[in-house]
């Protein structure tokens, strides 16, 4: 057993599990979603990465620089990523947060909470949340 494999390794085991899945059900259709918002001065202010796949959209981040937080940028980040996931033939988004991120934030966007893992990390919860999006 080997605790520290080399990055053939790592890639030769990733190339079997997606060999593994599409086999039984077909291609996941992987594509980045990623989107970035600038200021007036073109200083990047916020952004959101994730990707779609198997007709789900995921948020991996949804970031907002502390001084222009509370300004709607979030919502807007949020909104255009499921409009482009739409049109990319999604159905549901999915995505985790923790309990000192912004749960609520999304809840507020139609989220629904599927699940929570606690003491991660101690005193704290990750949340798992989901959205229909059609």
């Amino acid at each position: 057993m080997n605790i520290t494999p080399t990055e053939n390794e790592i890639k030769y085991i990733r190339e079997e599990l997606n060999q593994f899945n599409n086999e039984r059900v077909g291609e996941d259709g992987h594509t980045p979603l990623n989107i970035v918002e600038y200021d007036t001065n073109g200083n990047i202010i916020g952004g959101i990465l994730g990707g779609t796949y198997w007709g789900w959209m995921y948020v991996d981040i949804l970031w907002v620089h502390e001084n222009h937080r509370y300004k709607g940028i979030g919502s807007k980040l949020l909104r255009e990523a499921e409009k482009e996931a739409v049109r990319r033939g999604c159905h549901h988004v999915h995505l985790d947060t923790m309990s000192w991120q912004a749960p609520e934030f999304y809840q507020k966007h139609g989220y629904e909470v599927i699940g929570i893992l606690p003491d991660i990390p101690n005193g704290n919860q990750k949340y798992l949340l989901m959205k229909a999006l059609r």
